[in-house]
């Protein structure tokens, strides 16, 4: 579906037209989706955040400004959302949970072999994200999943941009680190 730009959603749902804003969580819901899974590691949990964050958000749009994009304010609803559950819950227990699709469609057209392998490194890259600290994961995912700037992510985290940056570098090591032991476990297991 080829979805119109944001402000034409946000005009139509300031005069009133609630198929407007059902656009933009159309346009908008595996972003938010995966940015809450990425700090809670549990799907049902993003699920919820997420709803909760597009309900903010719908509540809020008024005061939206239009100096940022519409994503960064979406995604900083999202992630101080997700950050909110984390913090009211008291089990953080890492739980491998699928991701919605984060390939592109192009996927459909490859053959089996490589399909499989695609969906492999889908699988091990999710499960190296799910295994360090929730912070560094978002801010990988915002980087390179939903293509946001240094700038964005300082809006959307709340965080200076040598902070963010500090957070990329960090995440990188660990995530290597974690696929290093991921890997290196299932290798042991097959010897």
């Amino acid at each position: 579906m080829r979805f119109k730009e944001d402000h034409h959603y946000i005009e139509k749902t300031l005069q009133g037209n609630m198929n407007a804003y059902g656009q933009l969580i159309l346009k908008h819901e595996k972003h938010v989706f995966t940015l809450a899974l990425r700090i809670l590691k549990n799907r049902e949990e993003a699920q919820e955040a997420a709803q909760d964050a597009f309900m903010k958000a719908f509540h809020a749009l008024k005061t939206f400004q239009r100096n940022s994009k519409f994503t960064t304010w979406l995604y900083k609803i999202a992630y101080n959302e997700a950050l909110g559950r984390l913090r009211k819950s008291k089990n953080h227990a890492i739980q491998l949970d699928e991701i919605g699709d984060l390939a592109s469609d192009s996927a459909d057209y490859l053959d089996g072999l490589k399909s499989l392998q695609l969906a492999e490194r889908k699988d091990l890259i999710r499960r190296g994200l799910d295994a360090i600290k929730p912070a560094e994961s978002a801010v990988l995912t915002l980087f390179y999943l939903e293509e946001q700037s240094i700038k964005e992510i300082e809006e959307i985290v709340g965080l200076t941009s040598s902070h963010v940056k500090i957070l990329l570098h960090r995440g990188r090591k660990n995530l290597l680190d974690a696929l290093r032991n991921i890997t290196n476990s299932e290798l042991i297991h097959l010897l």
